[in-house]
């Protein structure tokens, strides 16, 4: 009885995690450079296609890990290829620059990776040196579209490979170049207002549950002692893959269960409130599945093992914090004894 007591406090342990920073609701800034393209381009000088340096800077809005806004200035850089004419006399060009305004939406791959795409609009302004002694520009709006896959190096701090596409970069007021452009590069953005990443505990103590039942004879009395220890766990974003925490904590499990031979094991999956329901409910299973699979593979001696999946019925934090609490199996190891009493 002592051996078991031990092992049902080592049960009741502190459950360690790293948690993801909240960022709903938040602002940032980010800048980025990388390489231009112009591309399709039919103008009135002798210019075509060419590369040059592009960077741009921003500021946005973080509606929810989903969602963001984003306005900012885009420098396409400088078309002056006129190798293909003999150089000419080195005067003809077109810059390009001039502001977004844009949404993103982003797709978190696990805490730390993450994938994006965009899409907006682009108030440029195209200026257009057709020789020593002719200019002509023009403002126009051109649409833009875009994709990327990015790395937070902090809670605050990210670094992303974008790739934008421009399309119609024109010059409208005398009808003299007509092009698109095409960027490729790095961008850091800097979120203002992150809390850092906390470790959080969850102790879920073993909960001891006594029922008397006296035997029909007499002499001698006994009762039947039941016993329930419960423990937690814990799963990563989206995953159903046993963590080395959570493998100790079965294997207490396991160690547990050989002290007695009327043991009964309650596997019930859990999931947090992010995304598609029926997803998380198949979610719950698979975790379920997983914890079953480890404990029948591992030598648990319990007379059956029961399951069930409720994903994300239980499920109602509204912090990033507290949804990690939820992405769980709880095992619940019930054991009876027939104790003499006189």
């Amino acid at each position: 009885m002592m051996n078991k007591t031990l092992i049902a406090l080592a049960l009741m342990s502190t459950v360690g995690y790293a948690n993801a920073a909240d960022i709903d609701n938040t602002w940032y800034i980010g800048a980025g450079a990388g390489q231009s393209n112009y591309e399709s381009v039919d103008a009135a000088s002798h210019l075509g296609d060419d590369s040059d340096l592009a960077w741009n800077a921003l500021v946005g809005y973080q509606l929810n890990k989903y969602l963001a806004f984003e306005a900012g200035w885009q420098d396409l850089g400088t078309n002056d290829d006129t190798h293909m004419w003999g150089g000419l006399d080195g005067s003809q060009s077109i810059d390009v620059d001039g502001f977004t305004l844009g949404v993103v939406g982003t797709l978190p791959l696990n805490e730390k990776w993450f994938l994006t795409g965009e899409a907006g609009a682009y108030q440029y302004h195209l200026a257009h040196q057709m020789s020593a002694n002719k200019y002509v520009s023009a403002t126009d709006t051109a649409a833009y579209f875009g994709a990327g896959v990015g790395y937070n190096i902090t809670d605050s701090l990210a670094i992303s490979a974008k790739y934008r596409r421009f399309a119609d970069i024109d010059e409208t007021a005398w009808n003299t170049a007509h092009m698109d452009a095409q960027t490729v590069g790095l961008q850091l953005t800097y979120r203002f207002g992150v809390k850092p990443s906390t470790a959080t505990a969850v102790v879920l103590p073993a909960v001891i549950e006594k029922q008397t039942k006296p035997m029909p004879r007499p002499e001698p009395k006994y009762e039947i002692h039941t016993e329930k220890s419960s423990v937690a766990v814990l799963f990563g974003f989206d995953s159903s893959e046993l963590t080395t925490t959570a493998k100790a904590k079965l294997d207490q499990v396991i160690q547990l269960s050989k002290s007695k031979d009327q043991d009964v094991i309650l596997l019930n999956g859990q999931s947090d409130n992010q995304g598609d329901s029926q997803y998380n409910l198949k979610l719950s299973e698979t975790r379920v599945q997983h914890v079953e699979a480890y404990l029948v593979s591992h030598g648990v001696e319990v007379k059956k093992i029961d399951t069930q999946a409720v994903g994300e019925q239980d499920a109602h934090a509204d912090t990033r914090k507290d949804r990690a609490l939820e992405r769980r199996v709880i095992v619940t190891l019930t054991s009876q004894e027939k104790v003499q009493v006189s």
